[in-house]
């Protein structure tokens, strides 16, 4: 079985048409390193906060796990949250405390799965499904094309 744990998410990727986000993770300590992609599909809403970027010797966004939880646990964490969001719509236009916001949330068959972290990133994902998949090497954000000038702001 893969596991995440004490893997570092790098990078994420979120597909808002499509419904997904894809947290990029490595193992370091492996030799050769190893990467999973951590892929959210049919996503409903998700929520992540305390991201870290590297730098200064400090591992930063390191995984304790990524486990399917009962919603209104998990959202009964975020009170304050939802109640600054709730006029704009967030995470749903409207619901009537928080039992009725998970059982919008999971009424179409999403799972909420509770992202945990010993340091750096961490949140919740309401999604159909959550797999781990094995990936060669580092996801990879493209680069310009030969011969062009990026449109660059500052």
């Amino acid at each position: 079985m893969v596991s995440v744990h004490d893997n570092l998410v790098y990078a994420q990727t979120v597909d808002y048409d499509g419904g997904r986000v894809v947290l990029h993770t490595v193992y370091p300590p492996a030799d050769p390193p190893e990467f999973t992609d951590v892929v959210f599909a049919g996503v409903v809403v998700y929520h992540v906060e305390q991201q870290a970027f590297g730098g200064g010797g400090v591992a930063a966004n390191v995984v304790f796990d990524i486990e399917e939880s009962a919603a209104e646990p998990v959202l009964g964490r975020y009170v304050d949250l939802l109640a600054a969001t709730k006029n704009y719509a967030w995470p749903v236009p409207e619901y009537d405390g928080l039992d009725d916001l998970a059982a919008r949330l999971t009424a179409g068959g999403a799972k909420c799965f509770e992202i945990h972290s010993s340091c750096g990133l961490c949140g919740f994902v309401f999604a159909a499904s959550m797999e781990f998949r094995r990936r060669p090497a580092r996801a990879q954000v493209a680069e310009a094309e030969p011969g062009t000038t990026p449109d660059r702001v500052g």
